[in-house]
């Protein structure tokens, strides 16, 4: 293991949340201050790979010898994890400089074959960046219940330009308070459990409100359940900007943000799970939040594509207890009559990407054939995508979602550009 010392400005920063009471929500904001120390060199440690054999949990190894550090990874490099693994320390964990295949984090099931249900548990700060993480055990093939589970109030969990694949229940779970999750210039995909699709959540707030939650110029496909579940919780601060979502079962349901900015995004056959007592059902659903300082609940909805697969569109019709999820739900109208909801050029135009994965119809239709019943007996039809079958991806190899210059879309942000992910171009 080698390492160096280089020095980085580090600026002491107060931060307070406001503090919010009422009773709706499940939870309450606290009063936090964050406080980052003060200037001083900071370590660059570089891990060696593993191999899965004589050495396995090279990355958590070197963080608990060397604490609060920036932690580089070999490009092409494989980082195993076995067991439990919790990051207590402040950690930025990114690939080497230079070009080639991103390292990989990957589990790996001991040898009794046990594999842990999270793969990554955190007690402190971290950034991922430049990193290509997979939920499939290396051993099994078996994939991971979750990915990351934070356990400590006000931690900040942070992905830059990274790819992000293959989790049943969770990707990111929550276990307490004011967490900031930020997501951007990456790729999340086959987050899904077929037995059970309410499952398949890209973040899960168990319920505990939290400081802030941002996704931003991301790709997001082959979900089965919520892109954020906030389960009645309150959230300070919701960003969806200039995302390209895709396939996700679940609709966008917002509980109790107080701002919120979801714009000159692409959700393309999101909330194909149906509803079945409101037809139509809500594709947005809205909480209005009715504590202390409700007047300061401030959302806004706006420039953004949805739209959905002609072959979805046909299973309402064969069937019809299946209800489409569109438009809003009445705590929204009532939020736009009182000035707290924007809710303003959203449209709705097919776009044909240039090398998407097809949609999972066989796992569609039977879910909308069996109305609710449940999916268990039918596990193992298909969903989860991969470009070519081998474990892993290549840079430059995977599914693009570019799309047509000619379209509404292409000019429809903001700012009046192209919306979506710009990840993609339009050609």
């Amino acid at each position: 293991m080698d390492k160096y010392i280089f020095s980085k400005l580090v600026v002491a920063v107060a931060v307070s949340s406001l503090a919010l009471s009422g009773c709706e929500p499940k939870d309450e904001f606290e009063a936090q201050t964050i406080v980052v120390p003060d200037e001083k060199p900071m370590t660059i440690v570089r891990v060696e790979p593993d191999d899965g054999v004589t050495r396995v949990n090279s990355l958590p190894k070197a963080i608990e010898e060397n604490g609060d550090a920036i932690y580089e990874l070999e490009r092409g490099g494989v980082y195993y994890l076995e067991g439990k693994n919790v990051i207590k320390r402040n950690v930025v964990v990114r690939a080497g400089n230079g070009t080639g295949e991103l390292p990989i984090i990957q589990p790996i099931s001991d040898a009794q074959g046990a594999l842990n249900a999270d793969m990554l548990r955190f007690e402190g700060n971290a950034v991922f960046q430049n990193v290509y993480i997979s939920g499939k055990d290396a051993a099994s093939n078996n994939i991971m219940q979750r990915l990351f589970r934070i356990d400590s109030k006000n931690i900040k969990l942070t992905f830059e330009n990274c790819f992000v694949e293959y989790c049943r229940n969770f990707c990111i779970r929550i276990d307490n308070k004011n967490s900031k999750i930020q997501i951007s210039n990456s790729t999340f995909r086959n987050i899904s459990l077929t037995s059970d699709p309410a499952n398949g959540r890209l973040i899960d707030t168990r319920g505990n409100a939290q400081d802030s939650i941002s996704i931003t110029n991301s790709t997001i496909y082959n979900l089965t359940g919520h892109l954020i579940r906030f389960n009645n919780a309150l959230t300070n601060y919701l960003e969806l900007r200039n995302n390209t979502i895709y396939n996700d079962g679940f609709h966008m349901k917002f509980d109790y943000v107080m701002t919120a900015y979801v714009e000159n995004n692409i959700f393309a056959d999101v909330g194909w799970k149906a509803g079945y007592t409101t037809n139509p059902s809500p594709f947005w659903e809205f909480k209005s939040y009715t504590g202390d300082n409700a007047d300061k609940q401030h959302i806004v909805i706006r420039n953004n594509n949805v739209f959905t697969d002609s072959r979805i569109e046909a299973l309402y019709d064969k069937y019809p207890d299946n209800y489409k999820r569109i438009g809003l739900n009445s705590d929204g109208t009532a939020m736009i009559e009182d000035g707290r909801l924007t809710f303003e050029n959203n449209f709705s135009e097919m776009l044909r990407f240039d090398n998407a994965p097809d949609l999972p119809m066989e796992y569609i239709t039977k879910f909308f054939e069996v109305v609710g019943a449940g999916m268990s007996p039918y596990a193992d039809l298909p969903f989860n995508v991969d470009e070519d079958g081998v474990e892993g991806i290549h840079v430059g190899q995977t599914y693009t979602f570019n799309y047509q210059a000619s379209s509404k879309s292409a000019t429809a942000s903001t700012t009046g550009g192209p919306i979506g992910s710009g990840q993609w171009r339009v050609k």
